[in-house]
């Protein structure tokens, strides 16, 4: 040690030849300087100075509050969306129950099975929609041929009167009977039948023309008529010649 410390000794008493070295250092000596948002020494409100504990609550508070907050908004958030998806799976639940009670009976209640059986369900009945479309059509084209039939059809009433008519009956039918032939067609007959007379009001649907259709009914009527009126009388000329029994 003697070679670092160079010093004479006097009797009881020693000295360094030099002053002593000077120890430089990173720290500075403690003044008492006033910090920030404080008040300094010998203010008035240096009564009310934070001590070391309540400054570092502070400081703790101050850095902690926005972890605690976002951790409570995650929290948060992450208890919304549990309960967005519970809600979303009951609704997807009723979905699919909704949908098994209108498949066929005897349907397995798994989410494949629903799903395949509600895709087979659909395939018929797009079938069967085409299938009526298409009936549609020929429903359609068949009113619109009736109905163009039904503008070219004639309304119209014939009356008839025979005088002493040969026999009402068979006169009536054989008026049916040419009217039908003609394409004519009888929708009500209203008639009276005597020995003295033949009355009848036939109404009718014509193509041809009311004025035809009247003239082949009087037409008609004067051949049955004439056709008996010449039996009658060959048999009545026959009964006086003693050719017919």
């Amino acid at each position: 040690m003697d070679q670092f410390f160079q010093y004479d000794t006097y009797g009881d008493m020693w000295c360094f030849d030099g002053a002593f070295p000077v120890n430089r250092s990173a720290f500075s000596g403690y003044t008492d300087q006033p910090v920030d948002g404080f008040p300094a020494k010998g203010d008035d409100a240096g009564t009310n100075r934070r001590n070391v504990n309540k400054r570092m609550i502070d400081f703790l508070r101050r850095n902690w509050t926005p972890v605690l907050e976002t951790k409570g908004n995650e929290r948060e958030r992450g208890y919304r969306h549990m309960m967005d998806e519970r809600l979303r799976r009951e609704k997807q639940k009723q979905s699919y129950l909704a949908l098994l009670s209108m498949l066929p009976p005897g349907t397995k209640s798994d989410k494949n099975s629903i799903i395949q059986m509600t895709a087979k369900e659909i395939e018929e009945l797009q079938r069967y929609k085409e299938e009526l479309e298409t009936r549609n059509t020929e429903l359609e084209a068949v009113l619109d041929d009736h109905q163009r039939e039904s503008r070219e059809v004639e309304k119209a009433k014939i009356k008839l009167r025979v005088t002493y008519p040969s026999c009402g009956i068979y006169s009536v039918l054989e008026v049916l009977k040419c009217l039908k032939n003609i394409g004519s067609k009888t929708t009500a007959i209203q008639s009276k039948f005597s020995s003295e007379e033949l009355l009848a009001v036939l109404d009718i649907e014509t193509k041809t023309g009311a004025a035809e259709a009247e003239k082949a009914v009087q037409r008609t009527l004067f051949e049955v008529e004439g056709k008996f009126h010449s039996h009658f009388h060959e048999r009545d000329r026959g009964l006086s010649d003693g050719s017919m029994p």
